[in-house]
């Protein structure tokens, strides 16, 4: 859970969730404390939104993850705007940094992917550090008493036209199929990879009303995605669905459309139409108990083979539904 911790003179301040308001205003006498380190600002500044968690500080989209062995205190002199759209010799980030000794590890996040930048302590270049895949630049700081870190971006990484790569498509779905989401369920999963980073991974299911519903893919492991639902197929019909993947630089693909097929709960044999096939079905397991859901002849799902199941198949019989 994130958590935003304000201290304001002596007075604390802990919201849960999020800090809402149209801007966030903050002057010299506030501080932000983030286990030993404590962040402050040398002079007034205005930020969209600021997110502390147990670990790690964001300012706007720039997040300060900061290993030191001793406490230390970062006074915050400038973070640009818009670090995306920088251009090459234009400064991002200027903060002062204090402590008393100790190898201390600077780790900032919201970079463009493949971006150089220059580290200068006190004015002097010491370092560069290249964002890698999540967007980090890294650096350390030995020298101590009160430094001035300004970070510099040097050079855009090279134009990536490459997209993501999607493979591996697969379906696993209940067994049996079954419209009721309290038994049925369908569970899309796919491997995409890039050369650089993926930044997005959409399903794109065609509903039977001839809309799209698009829904975000969640990440299993590293390059694995799935999503498993039990509601966005769980009416009878035939849908059509693809996957689309974006990377960090915009590229974006689209995989094959794969059909799929989901039958009525009244259609035993899932073959487009209600006939006396079905009936016999049922009749075949007819006093047969079972869990709740446990085979397609158990219509209404109660676990037991009956009349009742009968007479919902009746209640369609001749029905096509396979369009």
């Amino acid at each position: 859970m994130k958590k935003l911790l304000l201290v304001v003179g002596m007075v604390s301040l802990l919201l849960g969730f999020s800090f809402l308001a149209p801007a966030v205003i903050i002057d010299p006498s506030m501080q932000f404390i983030v286990e030993n380190e404590t962040y402050t600002v040398n002079a007034t500044m205005v930020f969209d939104q600021i997110i502390i968690s147990s670990s790690y500080i964001v300012f706007n989209e720039t997040g300060f993850y900061v290993f030191s062995p001793n406490s230390i205190t970062i006074t915050l002199v400038y973070i640009n705007d818009d670090v995306i759209g920088a251009a090459n010799g234009e400064k991002v980030v200027d903060f002062y940094a204090t402590t008393t000794a100790g190898t201390v590890w600077f780790n900032l996040s919201g970079f463009p992917v493949g971006n150089e930048y220059v580290i200068k302590r006190n004015g002097n270049p010491v370092s560069t550090s290249v964002a890698n895949a999540s967007g980090f630049i890294s650096f350390s700081n030995a020298a101590w008493s009160t430094q001035r870190f300004q970070i510099v971006q040097q050079a855009q990484a090279p134009g990536d036209s490459i997209p993501p790569q999607i493979s591996g498509v697969t379906r696993t779905t209940s067994n049996p199929l079954d419209t009721d989401p309290v038994y049925g369920w369908v569970n899309v999963s796919c491997t995409v990879t890039d050369n650089v980073a993926v930044s997005q991974v959409i399903l794109r299911i065609h509903t039977l009303s001839g809309s799209w519903n698009n829904v975000s893919m969640i990440t299993r492991t590293s390059g694995k995605y799935y999503y498993r639902s039990t509601t966005a197929f769980s009416s009878a019909g035939n849908y059509s669905y693809s996957i689309w993947a974006k990377d960090t630089s915009n590229n974006a693909v689209t995989s094959s459309t794969v059909l799929f097929s989901m039958p009525p709960r009244w259609d035993m044999n899932s073959d487009g139409v209600v006939t006396i096939l079905d009936l016999v079905l049922i009749s075949n397991h007819y006093g047969e108990t079972g869990a709740s859901g446990w085979i397609r002849e158990d219509v209404d799902n109660n676990g037991r083979i009956q009349i009742l199941d009968m007479s919902l198949v009746s209640v369609h019989f001749g029905e096509e539904w396979w369009s």
